[in-house]
């Protein structure tokens, strides 16, 4: 909920910037959401028309730290378009559930809706050769993490293969991507993930994955954590028609590509 001590903080930025031709200006985050605690950021967006550069700081504010960003309104309609295609939708969850504190003309509520719209867009389960590809390099991740056992580099490759899994699994389903830093409290705190998702379109992977997935969060014995994601490879990929060790694929585009 906007009340008057946002309103007083977002004036406070304006000022502070030294801004004031713009035509919208949106607040998101945990203090729209109710989640905000001491430690909370305040997420402000400043809409302008016509704005050549993109731009982004934070400044203290009566002991509130509030992260802006400065966007042009076209730019902003060209990020948002691919967002669900890509399952990216990092700037569609911030518009799904912002607020918007200013609209001079009307123009940021037409935005603001258009986003919620692709928002709600279901997202279309796909398995394709660059899918293929991704599963054969988590394999070789998970290969390489029984020589690492020792290894300084084990807890770096593991964490890695751990979130491309993670991020695979959730494009192969239909499953909307979610930030690396807030996952954890979205599988653990069901009330949490409904805030933040903010659409009935979008679900969680089944309960079986999020245990999985948790389970190989947890700092174990490294044998313990190397048969957790072993485990969860298997669980997340094992109903596909795909063997990683028995495959080729050809590439009809130029380099370079994905690895």
């Amino acid at each position: 909920m906007i009340n008057n001590k946002i309103v007083n903080y977002v004036n406070s930025l304006c000022n502070g910037l030294n801004i004031s031709d713009y035509i919208g200006i949106i607040v998101y985050g945990s203090y729209v959401g109710e989640r905000n605690n001491t430690l909370s950021d305040l997420d402000v967006m400043i809409i302008k028309s016509n704005y050549d550069t993109q731009d982004c700081g934070s400044l203290m504010i009566n002991g509130v730290r509030v992260e802006y960003f400065i966007q042009d309104i076209k730019r902003l309609y060209e990020l948002i378009k691919k967002e669900i295609e890509n399952n990216d939708p990092s700037h569609l969850t911030k518009f799904a559930t912002c607020e918007i504190l200013f609209d001079t003309d009307g123009k940021t509520k037409e935005f603001i809706d258009y986003a919620r719209t692709l928002y709600n867009t279901k997202i279309a389960t796909s398995f394709g050769d660059d899918d293929k590809f991704s599963i054969f390099s988590i394999n070789n991740r998970i290969e390489d993490l029984e020589s690492l056992i020792n290894d300084d580099s084990f807890y770096a490759v593991y964490y890695m293969a751990l979130e491309r899994i993670r991020t695979l699994y959730a494009k192969i389903n239909g499953i909307i991507d979610l930030p690396l830093m807030k996952i954890e409290k979205i599988y653990k705190d069901s009330e949490f993930a409904k805030k933040y998702i903010s659409s009935p379109m979008h679900k969680l992977p089944d309960e079986e994955f999020i245990e999985q997935y948790l389970k190989c969060l947890k700092l174990d014995d490294r044998n313990v954590m190397l048969g957790n994601i072993k485990n969860l490879y298997s669980y997340s990929f094992h109903q596909l028609d795909f063997n990683p060790n028995n495959f080729c694929l050809k590439y009809t585009r130029k380099p370079p590509f994905k690895v």
